[in-house]
């Protein structure tokens, strides 16, 4: 006869540590496939010690077109008993741009140069100069004597004989003189008087005594036309200014 022993007391608790170890790997095993499947499952997950890096794929930014309205014209708009208007600003020109120009800009134009004003024929040479009459002290003309003088000559100081002096005053006497009428004096009247040293000199007594004072008009004619403005001067009714010089320049 087999007899079997009762298994013993040793034998009992060995089994049942082989069984639990049992359990547990296999528990173990059971847990780290779950873990590799969530790792393949989803790479980031927080336990993988071998997580790839992280990368932000770029998302494509959507255009809004926003339509273009078209307005519609309406009837005659109904505004509210108070209404102010607003001002609608214009829509401004978006230039395109075009093909460059090759072309060199313009040069700068200078502007028109200003054409001289033409000189009259014959002008004053200088202002008029009020002097005491010295060529006649001789004659004891100092108390009475009253008169105009001058000389005439061209821009280069060359005489001029070939016009005539008119000179009146306001008491209606009016003389004529032509410069040269007074050669005899004019080498005393430049000496005295200064001017430019010609022979062209004029001269013409007043009828009024240099105690009153008058007007008198100065002017040049050529031709019997006159070729300057009259030149109006006022004695003075003094004896020791009793000569007005009036001197006269042609220009051309």
């Amino acid at each position: 006869m087999n007899w079997e022993q009762p298994p013993t007391q040793e034998t009992t608790r060995s089994a049942r540590s082989a069984q639990a170890g049992t359990v547990i790997f296999m528990a173990l095993t059971v847990l780290v496939l779950l873990c590799y499947l969530m790792i393949f499952a989803n790479p980031q997950v927080a336990f993988n010690p071998f997580r790839p890096p992280f990368f932000v794929l770029p998302t494509a930014t959507p255009v809004v077109r926003v339509p273009t309205a078209t307005l519609t014209p309406s009837m005659t708009p109904t505004y509210p008993s108070i209404w102010t208007p607003t001002a609608t600003v214009p829509p401004t020109e978006t230039s395109e741009p075009g093909p460059l120009s090759t072309a060199r800009p313009p040069r700068p134009t200078r502007p028109p140069t200003a054409t001289p004003k033409t000189l009259p024929r014959f002008t004053l040479y200088q202002e008029p100069v009020f002097v005491q009459q010295l060529l006649y002290r001789d004659a004891n003309t100092s108390d009475w004597w009253s008169g105009v003088a001058g000389e005439v000559a061209d821009r280069n100081g060359r005489p001029v004989t070939d016009v005539t002096i008119r000179v009146r005053d306001n008491d209606n006497n009016e003389w004529t003189t032509k410069p040269g009428d007074a050669v005899a004096y004019s080498d005393r009247y430049s000496t005295i008087y200064g001017g430019r040293g010609t022979y062209a000199w004029w001269e013409q007594v007043l009828k009024d005594s240099c105690h009153r004072s008058v007007g008198v008009h100065v002017q040049v004619f050529e031709n019997d036309k006159p070729v300057t403005a009259e030149v109006s001067v006022q004695t003075t009714g003094d004896c020791k200014k009793n000569l007005i010089l009036i001197h006269f320049q042609k220009n051309y």
